[in-house]
C-alpha cells in the first residue's frame, strides 16, 4: 500500500550507441521515460509498429474455431506473405458468405414459382413477365378481364400471380408491389449455392491452413512494436553532435541495477532526487493477494507522487460494497463454482490472475452477506432452524438497515480524511481533514445516540470541526483588511463542503437499497413460480421451473452489474473526494512486449 520512490536518472552516452543503449534500456523495462526534446511531428511520422493489415490478419488467425498445431520455429516464416494471404482469406470469405447468404434468400423467393427460364423478348413478342405474391383475400382486387395473368402456386395465405404484359402494370392495377425474382432459374441458382458452399469450404481450409503460422506472426508484430517504441524514443532524447543525454524515472531499488546497466554499457549515469517543481509518475505496490485494487485505482484516477496509495483500502470496500448489494449465498456460491470451473482462463497473465482472486471474493462476499441477511436464492429460513440463527440482519427492518449504511458511509469518509491527514507534510494542512472527521462523527453520534447523552457530545464535535475547517482553510497572509476578509471568504467557501459531506453519506444508502431490491426480487421469483406450479398441474412444473432459471438469471445479471458500477463508485467519487488531493500520471515502462500465446 505504497507509491513506490523514484530516482530521475539521465544517461550519457556516444550517439552511435544511442540504438544499443536504447534496447538494452527496453529489455532492462524499469524506466520511465522522460521526453527530453519536443518533436511532435517527427513522432507523428514514426509507425506505431502495430501494423494494422498485421494485426487484423492474427485477429483473424486466432479466431478460427479448429487452428492447426503452430509452428515455433522462424525457418520459413515470411511474415508479409502470410498477412496477404491472412488478409485475401478474410476478405473472400466474407465475400463468399454474403453471396452464400444472397442466394440462399434468392432460392427461397424463387422456389414457389418453380422451374423457369427466360427466352428472348423477340421470341415472345417483346412480352415480360411481372412477378407478384398476393394475399388470398386480395385476389379478387384484380381485373382479370383487362389484364393477363396466371396463378402458378397458391397456398393458404398467398397467390403467387403471373402477369403477361409488355411494360409494368401501373401501381394501381395489382393489390401489392411487384416482387423481384432476378433472370435465373431456380436450377441455376442452386447450383451456383453448391459452388459458392465448396468455394467456402475450401475457403476455411485456406484459413486453418494458415493458423499453423500465428505464434510467428504474434513475435514479429511484437517484435516490430518494440521497434516502433526504440525509434519514438530515439526522437525524445537530447543529442548533441557526439552524444546523447537519455532521462528516465526508475525505481529507487532499481537504482543499482541502473548503474550496473550503465557500467556494461559503458555510458556515464547521474542519479537525481525529484525536485520540488517536479511531478514523477505514480508507481503502485502492494502485496499480490491485492493487487487488483491498483486496477480499481487507475480505473478512474491515479493518484499524485507525493499523495498516497488507496488500492487496498478500495479493493476491501468494494468486496463488501459488492457482497452488500448480491446478497445471497446461492448467488455467490453459484458464481463461485463457476469462476473456478473456468479458472484456466485467467490463467494466462498477471491481470487475469489478480481479477480471478478478486473475483472470488467478491463471490465469497456475497455469500457471507447472504448468510447473515438469510438470502438463499431468495429463500428465508425459518427462525429456528439452523441458518435462522446465523441470520443476524433483516433487510425488511429500514431503521436499522438505514443506520448500519450511514455509520458504513461515515466510517468510509472518516477513513479517508484520517488517512489524507496522516499524509500532509504541514501540521495545518492536516487539521481540515480531521475538522471534517470531527463533522462526520458528530453528525453521526447525533443521529444514533438520540435520546441519550451521546447526542449531547456530536454537536461539540460539529462545532469544534467545522471552526477547525473555516480558520484552517487557506494559508493566507493576514496583513490587511483586504486580506483578512479573503481569509474569512476562504474559510467560508470551505464550509460550503458541509453540504458535500451529507450527501455524500447519505448515498450509500444505495447499498441498502441495491441490496433490498434484489432480495426482494429474488422473493418474488420464487413466489411467482410456486404459483405457477399450484396452478397448472403437471406442466406448470415445466413453466415454474423455467421461471425461476430466467427470473433468478436475470436477477444475477443485474445484481452483478449494479454490485460493480455502484460498488465502485462509491469508492472512487465519495471515497476518492475526500481522500486524494492530487491526480497524477501512471508509471509507463518502456520495455518489450510479450506475445502472451
Amino acid at each position: 500500500m505504497t507509491i513506490v520512490p523514484l530516482k530521475k536518472v539521465s544517461l550519457l552516452g556516444i550517439l552511435d550507441d544511442k540504438e544499443a543503449v536504447l534496447e538494452a534500456v527496453q529489455s532492462f523495462g524499469n524506466l520511465h521515460l522522460i521526453p527530453l526534446t519536443s518533436a511532435q511531428k517527427e513522432l507523428e511520422a514514426v509507425p506505431s509498429g502495430t501494423g494494422q493489415d498485421a494485426v487484423k490478419a492474427l485477429r483473424w488467425l486466432l479466431d478460427c474455431p479448429d487452428p492447426r498445431r503452430p509452428v515455433t520455429r522462424n525457418g520459413h516464416f515470411d511474415l508479409q506473405d502470410v498477412v496477404h494471404k491472412a488478409k485475401a482469406n478474410r476478405r473472400k470469405m466474407r465475400e463468399t458468405e454474403d453471396h452464400l447468404a444472397f442466394l440462399q434468400k434468392r432460392i427461397a423467393a424463387v422456389r414457389p414459382w418453380g422451374e423457369f427460364s427466360f427466352t428472348g423478348l423477340s421470341e415472345v413478342g417483346d412480352y415480360r413477365l411481372w412477378f407478384y405474391i398476393v394475399p388470398t383475400a386480395k385476389l379478387d382486387q384484380i381485373d382479370r378481364e383487362t389484364m393477363t395473368c396466371e396463378i402458378v402456386h397458391e397456398d393458404r395465405y398467398r397467390a403467387y400471380v403471373v402477369v403477361l404484359s409488355p411494360d409494368e402494370p401501373a401501381a394501381d392495377a395489382m393489390p401489392v408491389p411487384r416482387s423481384h425474382i432476378g433472370e435465373k432459374s431456380l436450377s441455376d441458382l442452386e447450383h451456383e449455392l453448391e459452388d459458392t458452399e465448396v468455394a467456402l469450404e475450401g475457403l476455411q481450409l485456406a484459413r486453418r491452413s494458415l493458423t499453423k503460422w500465428r505464434v510467428l506472426l504474434a513475435e514479429n508484430l511484437a517484435a516490430a512494436r518494440d521497434s516502433a517504441a526504440r525509434q519514438r524514443a530515439a526522437l525524445e532524447t537530447a543529442d548533441d553532435e557526439r552524444i546523447f543525454v537519455l532521462q528516465a524515472w526508475a525505481p529507487a531499488d532499481q537504482v543499482e541495477a541502473v548503474e550496473a546497466l550503465a557500467a556494461e554499457l559503458k555510458i556515464a549515469v547521474q542519479v537525481e532526487d525529484p525536485a520540488e517543481d517536479e511531478t514523477p509518475p505514480t508507481l503502485l505496490d502492494n502485496p499480490k493477494q491485492l493487487a487488483a485494487g491498483e486496477d480499481l485505482v487507475e480505473f478512474y484516477q491515479t493518484p499524485g507522487y507525493r499523495d498516497w496509495d488507496p488500492s487496498i483500502i478500495v479493493y476491501i470496500s468494494f468486496v463488501l460494497f459488492f457482497g452488500m448489494i448480491m446478497t445471497d449465498v446461492g448467488y455467490g456460491l453459484l458464481l463461485m463454482a463457476v469462476l473456478y470451473w473456468y479458472r484456466s482462463r485467467f490463467q494466462g497473465s498477471a491481470t487475469g490472475r489478480r481479477l480471478y482472486r478478486m473475483a472470488m471474493w467478491l463471490m465469497a462476499s456475497t455469500a457471507f452477506f447472504g448468510v447473515i441477511t438469510g438470502s438463499y436464492f431468495g429463500w428465508v429460513p425459518p427462525d429456528n432452524s439452523f441458518l435462522g440463527h446465523l441470520r443476524i440482519m433483516n433487510l425488511n427492518e429500514i431503521e436499522t438497515m438505514m443506520k448500519l449504511n450511514i455509520t458504513i458511509g461515515v466510517a468510509h469518509v472518516v477513513i479517508a480524511n484520517l488517512v489524507r491527514a496522516h499524509h500532509m507534510r504541514a501540521w495545518h494542512d492536516r487539521i481540515q481533514p480531521l475538522g471534517w472527521s470531527l463533522v462526520a462523527l458528530g453528525g453521526l453520534a447525533t443521529y444514533l445516540g438520540a435520546g441519550t447523552v451521546i447526542a449531547s457530545i456530536g454537536p461539540v464535535a460539529i462545532i469544534l470541526g467545522l471552526l477547525g475547517i473555516g480558520f484552517f482553510a487557506s494559508n493566507r497572509k493576514v496583513d490587511s483588511l483586504a486580506s483578512a476578509g479573503l481569509r474569512v471568504f476562504d474559510g467560508f467557501t470551505a464550509l460550503a463542503r458541509v453540504v458535500n459531506m451529507f450527501s455524500d453519506i447519505l448515498s450509500y444508502m444505495r447499498l441498502f437499497a441495491l441490496g433490498l431490491a434484489a432480495a426482494s426480487l429474488s422473493e418474488t421469483i420464487n413466489s411467482l413460480s410456486g404459483q405457477i406450479a399450484g396452478a397448472v398441474p403437471g406442466l406448470g412444473l415445466v413453466f415454474a421451473l423455467l421461471v425461476l432459471l430466467i427470473g433468478h438469471g436475470i436477477n444475477i445479471g443485474l445484481s452483478i452489474i449494479a454490485g460493480c458500477v455502484h460498488g465502485l463508485r462509491l469508492n472512487v467519487i465519495e471515497f476518492f473526494n475526500w481522500a486524494l488531493t492530487d491526480e497524477g500520471k501512471p508509471f509507463r515502462p518502456f520495455k518489450k512486449e510479450e506475445t502472451g500465446l
